[in-house]
């Protein structure tokens, strides 16, 4: 059997200005909403779960494996759309909901532009075992 390795390259530092912006974006967008507004952070239960499903399955994602611009591309994107629709059919503002769902992946971005990449070993042709001890008969 045959194992793959794993080389570790240099640090992924491409997703630092991706969660800089997301991170800054959206503290900028809930706290000017809590500011103009009083009860803006009061999340309807509807909107409380979108936000929950959307910080856990991209956060569920990113422990995985998968990349970060990649969980943000394919899981978050979607997601959003998904809660800006539920937003407007229960008639209330989606800005707090984003702004807070864009402050907590921009946090999950941070550490992970301080961690190596890694990508596959290029593969090697895999030695047999038979080779290695024939076989007495």
């Amino acid at each position: 059997m045959a194992f793959q390795t794993q080389t570790i390259t240099t640090r992924s530092s491409g997703n630092l200005p991706i969660a800089l912006l997301l991170l800054g974006g959206g503290a900028l967008l809930w706290i000017r909403v809590a500011l103009h507004t009083p009860g803006a952070l009061a999340l309807l239960p509807g909107a409380d779960g979108c936000l929950t499903a959307g910080i856990v399955g991209v956060l569920l994602a990113l422990l995985h494996g998968i990349p970060y611009r990649t969980a943000l591309l394919w899981l978050a994107a979607p997601l959003v759309l998904v809660q800006v629709l539920a937003s407007a059919l229960a008639g209330s503002s989606f800005v707090p909901v984003l702004g807070i769902e864009l402050t907590a992946l921009g946090l999950f971005g941070l550490p992970l532009s301080r961690l190596p990449r890694r990508r596959p070993a290029a593969s090697r042709p895999v030695r047999s075992l038979r080779e290695a001890h024939p076989s007495p008969s």
